[in-house]
Order: structure tokens, then sequence, then C-alpha cells
């Protein structure tokens, strides 16, 4: 068979799809929330010496996590057509608002950081659905970033509630 005679085996991805690297890269992406968050909260598997580093480790990450989930936001506007300076205003200001959040939550540190990102997140996230009930983002966007959104507050929120502070 020549190449080009060749078809694809997978099936073509819909605009309500998740695309399958996202959705793996973004569940792999929550491997260190997660442990991160058992660690803080239970001294597991590492021992209570590991504690306090995950702690640092969880909010370094959060931050970061939050930063990039906000450049996404700034991606689109770059990607949109030109609009109303307002329109524009309100887009490239809140994709910048959650690294301003991200780098006060490593600040304050501890249980009060943790709970600021996940406060991030929860915000970010709803921007994120109604930005895709606006068609500014893909039908699938929305889906992904509840699910694995959803989990990274749950483990911010159980670090901040089980750990030792």
């Amino acid at each position: 068979m020549r190449p080009t005679d060749q078809r694809q085996t997978e099936a073509a991805p819909t605009a309500t799809t998740i695309p399958t690297a996202a959705l793996w890269l973004g569940a792999a992406g929550l491997l260190p929330f997660v442990a991160a968050a058992v660690q803080i909260a239970s001294g597991w598997p590492l021992g209570p010496r590991m504690t306090g580093p995950a702690l640092f480790h969880l909010g370094a990450y959060g931050a970061c996590i939050l930063s990039f989930m906000a450049g996404v936001q700034w991606g689109l506007a770059v990607a949109a057509a030109p609009q109303a300076a307002s329109t524009e205003l309100r887009r490239y200001g809140i994709s910048v608002l959650p690294a301003l959040l991200a780098w006060l939550g490593l600040y304050i540190g501890a249980q009060k950081g943790l709970l600021l990102l996940a406060a991030g997140f929860a915000a970010l996230l709803a921007y994120d659905r109604a930005t895709v009930g606006r068609g500014e983002a893909p039908p699938w966007y929305a889906r992904l970033r509840a699910g694995l959104s959803s989990v990274v507050i749950l483990a911010l929120l159980a670090a901040a509630a089980l750990g030792p502070f």
C-alpha cells in the first residue's frame, strides 16, 4: 500500500470530543497535586519529615499551573479577531489576574495560600465555562477543565484542611 493510500485508524475528533492528548496530559498534571496532598494530609508515603517540603511544592506547583491555565485565556484572546476595547480589556485582564493571585498564594503560604489557590482555580473554572458559553473556546474545553479543576481544588482543600497547621 502506498503512503498516500493509508487511512487513519483513529476516529476524527469532533468539536465536543476532548482531544486524547489534552485528556492524558491534563490527567498526568494532576499527579503532583494528589501526591502532595496525600503527603501533607497523612505523612505518607515519605514520612512526616517531608510534609513541610510537600506543602511548599504543592503551593509552588499550584501557582505554576494556575498561571499556566490563565495563559490559555491569553492565548484565546490573542487568537481572536479584533474586538471592542472593553472586550479585549476583559479578556486580557482576566488572563493576568490568576497569575497575580497565584503569586499572592505563594507569598502568604501555608494553609491560607492553599485556600487562595483553590479559590483561584474555582474562579478561573467559572470564567472558562463562561468562555465556552460565549463561543470563545471549544465546547470540549469546559468538560476538560471541570474534571481536572475539581481534582485540583479537592487536593488543595484537603491539604489545607488536614495538614499540620
